[in-house]
């Protein structure tokens, strides 16, 4: 039968594939006051601009959806799972919560 050998696989692949996850960091804002001009832009357009699963980051504007409705907050700096294909450091994300904390100021 087969049933049992198909779901011992997909267990000991849900198992290998949990077991990658990173750790998450715990995001503290530094006291900075960054603008997405001066410090977040760079970060951003290192890290989320070539991916092409989502609609262009590499403007304030194009920002502004998911700054709005808490995603970029959640993804960035609760989940932790952008971006998909890389970390950022803990400077990056102290940055992006101190940015987050200000209002995510455009300069």
């Amino acid at each position: 039968m087969k049933t049992p050998r198909i779901l011992a696989i997909a267990l000991i692949t849900i198992t290998a594939v949990s077991a990658c996850k990173k750790d998450k960091m715990t995001v503290i804002c530094d006291g900075s006051s960054p603008t997405y001009t001066s410090r977040i832009k760079a970060i951003i357009n290192s890290n989320c601009t070539s991916s092409g699963c989502h609609p262009s980051y590499s403007t304030y504007a194009g920002l502004a959806g998911i700054l709005g409705n808490g995603q970029f907050e959640r993804e960035v700096l609760t989940n932790q799972s952008m971006p998909k294909n890389g970390n950022l450091s803990a400077d990056e994300l102290s940055k992006i919560k101190c940015w987050i904390e200000n209002g995510h100021p455009e300069n």
